[in-house]
């Protein structure tokens, strides 16, 4: 790997990384099912973390989420029922919550307070507006998490355009993210989905989202 292209490469990889962190904590699908039966979501993560530091420590983390899906003899249908009922324990049903999927109830106790409006800003800041039929608020974890791909995507673009404004502006939206939303909140996030998920794919998701959150540095 030449010198003038590693950053290209590690900028991909942290894309493909929290593109995959997105597919995870959004509700599950027969996409997300067909991708692990498959062993091609954990290979792709695999190859995405190596970018980091000491990717190797979870390396085990992820060849658990290999063998418990490649290997399985139930069907898609059971295999996204457990998902599913593991999702919605955590998020939705369960009393007290155990985990919350959204910035602003960590920070302020309740739904649509100052931390959705002020990450809302940064996609306005982006470019980005939201599509009429998309419902989700804008501090839910996916949500951030696809944000910050599309940021390493975009600044991939200015640096092969060499279009400094657009890749300096792109540098600039990852370090807030991380910085003023994901590096709290995302931790805690990670932490209480690994001590409350029920199945393999979040309990290993939890450990590889605390891992690579904190390996992350810009």
């Amino acid at each position: 790997m030449s010198a003038e292209n590693k950053p290209i490469i590690e900028l991909e990889a942290r894309a493909g990384i929290f593109s995959l962190l997105a597919q995870a904590f959004n509700y599950p699908d027969r996409e997300l099912i067909l991708s692990l039966r498959k062993g091609a979501f954990p290979a792709a993560l695999l190859s995405a973390v190596g970018c980091l530091p000491s990717a190797a420590s979870v390396s085990e983390d992820i060849a658990a989420i290999t063998n418990e899906y490649t290997g399985s003899g139930k069907g898609d249908d059971e295999l996204l029922l457990e998902l599913e009922k593991d999702y919605t324990h955590m998020f939705f049903s369960s009393k007290p919550r155990l985990v919350y999927l959204f910035e602003s109830v960590y920070n302020e106790g309740k739904l649509l307070q100052e931390s959705t409006f002020q990450i809302a800003r940064l996609y306005y800041d982006a470019g980005l507006r939201p599509a009429e039929h998309f419902k989700l608020p804008p501090d839910h974890i996916a949500v951030e998490f696809e944000f910050l791909s599309y940021l390493y995507f975009n600044e991939i673009k200015a640096i092969e355009t060499n279009n400094k404004e657009n890749a300096e502006l792109a540098r600039k939206l990852q370090c807030d993210v991380i910085n003023h939303h994901l590096a709290s909140f995302g931790r805690t996030f990670a932490e209480k989905v690994t001590m409350h998920g029920q199945t393999v794919f979040f309990r290993m998701m939890g450990k590889i989202t605390s891992f690579v959150l904190a390996g992350i540095q810009l």
